[in-house]
């Protein structure tokens, strides 16, 4: 098991690090900047959101998790929503994390927090709130799945609390829920099939019970987003074209339901490998950072650490200034 949680813990940091220096740029931009793939640590161009970081360094789709782990260690494996918002706190204090990479979302729940104002009753998001179902509700709740090994209605069940803290809506809590029951699934799982069959089913409770407990607006389905990616990744000649298909058919950008589909029809793509999976999510242009991560994240919890890189372990440790080894290990003696 321990092999599998460090998977995880290193697949969604390598993914966050390496897809940190292709944001922004579509697949044929990444390649013409970077003369080819990306199958490598880059250091991140001065116009991405990772500008004046180092290669090898993560942005905010691992480091909140990270912090979150740590809190869940400290909690002896409960989860809340308030865990969640003092792991938030703890957080933004980081001002290298925060100012660079806060997204909207957090920027304003970190305010309310702070100063007890609620920017979400202001007009700015009179007519707009689907703008705020960004994918990072789903990049920080893969340790929600960790917590809890092939116990998918249980991790869906915490990944709602702590969604609420921050990414309180039915889209976002419905993309979020299936990273973590993917998550979940994997740890007990060789089967792309269930790990996929677990993560729409996260998908489709986590937009049920949103709406029953969140925001409720207008917007597209993670749930149904989800399957079609999967069609489309069925159906395509190989896991080129299907990134093509994936990111003028389903979308490639911050919004939770193009991100987390994106996600999971290149991990079908792929059948599940861990490294031509990563590779292809810090390829295929635009939120690569966060559809790498989760890819990462699944694909290390089911193939487990020695599916990665060998050498991105310590380069990840070092540059990040984590010990990743012992937070797996740490994780392991609360489950």
């Amino acid at each position: 098991m321990h092999d599998k949680i460090l998977g995880c813990l290193l697949g969604a940091a390598v993914g966050d690090a390496m897809g940190a220096a292709t944001e922004i740029r579509s697949s044929n931009q990444i390649k013409k900047h970077f003369g080819g793939k990306v199958v490598d640590f880059q250091k991140p161009p001065q116009d991405t959101f990772a500008r004046g970081r180092e290669a090898g360094q993560v942005t905010d789709a691992f480091s909140i998790p990270y912090i979150l782990v740590k809190h869940f260690i400290r909690a002896k494996g409960k989860a809340s929503k308030e865990l969640a918002e003092q792991a938030l706190l703890d957080w933004a204090a980081r001002e290298e994390w925060f100012e660079a990479f806060a997204g909207m979302t957090t920027r304003i729940m970190v305010h309310k927090l702070k100063y007890g104002e609620d920017l979400f009753r202001s007009k700015l998001f009179s007519s707009d709130y689907f703008a705020l179902s960004s994918n990072g509700a789903a990049t920080k709740v893969f340790p929600l799945g960790l917590l809890h090994p092939g116990k998918v209605d249980l991790a869906i069940r915490d990944t709602i609390a702590v969604s609420q803290a921050v990414h309180n809506d039915a889209y976002s809590i419905s993309g979020a829920c299936a990273v973590a029951a993917a998550v979940s699934s994997a740890l007990v799982s060789g089967s792309v099939f269930k790990v996929v069959q677990a993560g729409l089913y996260g998908a489709e409770m986590g937009e049920t019970k949103g709406r029953e407990i969140a925001r409720d607006y207008p917007g597209p389905s993670v749930f149904k987003r989800m399957k079609m990616a999967i069609g489309i990744s069925l159906k395509a000649v190989d896991a080129d074209s299907c990134c093509e298909e994936l990111a003028a058919c389903i979308g490639n950008g911050t919004q939770i339901a193009e991100t987390v589909p994106a996600a999971f029809g290149i991990f079908v793509a792929n059948k599940g490998q861990t490294m031509p999976a990563l590779f292809d999510g810090v390829n295929i242009g635009n939120e690569t950072s966060a559809i790498a991560s989760i890819i990462g994240a699944i694909t290390g919890a089911l193939n487990g650490v020695h599916s990665i890189t060998a050498a991105y372990l310590s380069v990840i440790e070092r540059q990040n200034k984590m010990d990743l080894v012992r937070l797996a290990k740490e994780l392991l003696s609360i489950i």
